[in-house]
């Protein structure tokens, strides 16, 4: 097993460039290629130590590969890297155009259940939902590079908000169509 190092840069242990614009498929190899390498099976008959630090060693992979697998918290990541602080505890939106479109998305999810079609209805507002994501993601992306760290931060935002409204989108799509 290689050392072990919890400081390690999640980019770096990944082999992947620290950057926002992450090439998902060699993301998701090297992990791989990492896991089979430090995963505990591989250690059960070993020392208790080896197979405590396999554990370890296990988790921080799945922690890297879970946070730079996710947009939004890559961004984070990314913010904390840079030494920005992204706590967005008390964040408000002042861009008029966002909250016009979080309104729309909105009311859009709360008339799926009167929807003719609840399939297609839900289609609809998953493709809205995703170019808007698209949109921010991007904004992130540039801002981040240009080192514009309020614009990133705004983007950042908004991404959180998105999330949570899809994660809303999927508990009302699974109420919809009874999964």
């Amino acid at each position: 097993m290689s050392v072990f190092n919890p400081q390690e840069n999640y980019f770096a242990l990944l082999g992947v460039p620290e950057t926002y614009e992450v090439a998902i498929p060699e993301l998701t190899s090297n992990y791989r290629a990492l896991q089979r390498e430090a995963h505990p099976d591989r250690f059960a008959n070993g020392s208790e130590r080896d197979l405590r630090l396999a554990v370890q060693q296990s988790s921080f992979i799945n922690e890297a590969y879970e946070t730079l697998v996710s947009p939004t918290r890559r961004a984070a990541y990314l913010l904390k890297l840079a030494g920005v602080n992204s706590d967005m505890s008390s964040t408000t939106f002042q861009d008029p155009e966002f909250l016009m479109q979080q309104m729309q998305l909105r009311e859009e999810l709360s008339e799926l259940h009167d929807a003719s079609d609840p399939e297609q209805a839900l289609d609809v507002f998953y493709r809205d939902l995703d170019e808007a994501a698209s949109k921010q993601k991007q904004a992130f992306s540039q801002s981040y590079n240009q080192k514009q760290f309020d614009i990133a931060i705004a983007a950042y935002a908004k991404l959180q908000f998105l999330e949570k409204l899809r994660s809303e989108a999927e508990l009302k799509e699974s109420e919809l169509l009874d999964y």
